[in-house]
């Protein structure tokens, strides 16, 4: 007998025992409001796994079923899927879920839950103190600009939008306790954070699945090796349309994607080909400030600063209105400014090679051959001992940026042999020796 037979038997088991599947599926709803949408489980609490629903279907089969129960918890699971299958739940950026109501970026509060992706792992509570012990930790560790930065980025992955296009860097020497913050917002934001590898976007096309209904991914230890490419992440920091994903085993799909990137690291982010600026205006690079000689290390900050996470939340939303209010322009300070240039120029000699008064002045009277601008390019990075750019890649760069330098390509530019080459005019190359042969 694959069936326990009692007299308080649920309707939808017969007296043979068959399941009537739509019958389970309207009483389990009942039980457990859910809809299924884009391969997902999603709750009013947000998304949910396919073995925890697993689970709560056998929880409802165990006192009537004796045999077969994960066939029969699999064939119900699966008729879930069509009962309670959705094309899409519609997602306001101007709402932000929590446990007890919903939020709107104007500040009003509405006490009730309400079918979501993401719901934050905190209360909101009207005239909230400051979180204490959180903001100490940070002026420890950050300039006080910086902190503005910080709590307008964290405030900004609230909300489904990517429409502030940046993501944030948090970069020292190692000591500060940068990946404690990385602790707290894991409490904050539940299952809509997840941990990885900013390097594994670019490099696992499976990796990008792993976003899907996440408003966070923190990588709390960046590998210092450059990035092979960009341009998934430069895709998914602005991405205002779907974006193609990959599940193995699967056919890719068009998806939603608002994750926004958090990494700290030893080193600054860098490129290992993308000398353009449409990486680097998408980075926002806080740099921590050297820790005291005389710092006593508290090993459980992480747990005290956890206590305040309501309190952290409205700090961050307080981050969030005044982004909002600026147009999704952050605060950056002159010193985030500074280490983006950094960050630039060492990813790109040619701009610390054009900045060299020695090697190279600019004016309008002047002018020279690509082949002479590369020669000392190459000379200098000789002297400096650099890595030298292919020709192409040297040219290509100076042409792209030739605006910012006052400079102008043309093919007009005569040789010593008379002909006429290409070349740059508003340029001048100074005598450099060593000139290397070409690469």
């Amino acid at each position: 007998m694959s069936y326990r037979p009692s007299s308080d038997a649920p309707e939808w088991l017969s007296d043979k025992g068959v399941i009537n599947e739509v019958m389970f599926c309207k009483e389990f709803t009942e039980l457990y409001p859910m809809k299924y949408i884009n391969n997902k489980f999603i709750t009013v609490d947000g998304e949910t796994t396919l073995d925890k629903v697993s689970a709560q279907v056998g929880n409802m089969l165990i006192p009537h079923v004796s045999t077969s129960l994960a066939r029969k918890v699999k064939s119900l699971t699966d008729a879930l899927k069509l009962y309670c299958h959705t094309d899409k739940l519609i997602t306001c950026s101007d709402e932000i879920h929590l446990l007890n109501g919903v939020l709107k970026t104007s500040g009003r509060f509405i006490p009730e839950k309400r079918f979501c992706i993401n719901r934050l792992n905190v209360h909101y509570r009207q005239n909230q103190t400051e979180p204490t012990i959180f903001l100490n930790f940070l002026r420890d560790m950050l300039e006080d600009e910086d902190i503005m930065t910080l709590q307008e980025y964290l405030g900004y992955c609230l909300i489904p939008s990517t429409r502030g296009q940046s993501m944030l860097f948090i970069i020292g020497n190692g000591g500060e306790g940068k990946s404690r913050i990385g602790v707290v917002m894991k409490h904050i934001f539940g299952g809509s954070m997840i941990e990885s590898k900013l390097h594994r976007i670019e490099a696992d096309r499976f990796a990008r699945a792993n976003l899907q209904n996440k408003l966070l991914m923190i990588d709390d230890d960046m590998q210092l090796e450059a990035l092979t490419s960009t341009g998934y992440i430069k895709n998914l920091i602005t991405a205002e349309t779907p974006v193609d994903i990959e599940i193995k085993g699967q056919q890719s799909f068009q998806a939603e994607l608002c994750a926004r990137f958090l990494c700290f690291g030893n080193g600054s982010p860098k490129a290992l080909y993308d000398r353009t600026d449409g990486f680097s205006r998408r980075l926002i690079i806080l740099t921590t400030k050297p820790i005291p000689k005389d710092r006593m290390v508290d090993r459980f900050i992480a747990d005290k600063m956890v206590a305040e996470k309501d309190k952290i939340f409205s700090w961050m939303f307080a981050g969030l209105q005044r982004l909002i209010s600026n147009n999704y322009c952050f605060s950056i300070s002159e010193k985030s400014k500074r280490n983006v240039a950094d960050m630039m120029s060492d990813n790109c000699n040619v701009i610390e090679f054009l900045q060299d008064d020695s090697a190279v002045v600019f004016g309008g009277e002047y002018q020279t051959s690509c082949t002479d601008l590369y020669e000392a390019y190459c000379s200098w990075c000789n002297a400096n001992a650099l890595s030298i750019l292919k020709r192409e890649t040297f040219v290509n760069w100076i042409k792209s940026n030739q605006g910012k330098y006052s400079i102008k390509y043309t093919c007009n530019i005569p040789s010593n042999n008379g002909r006429r080459v290409r070349g740059f005019r508003g340029i001048y190359v100074k005598y450099i020796p060593n000139i290397i042969e070409r690469v």
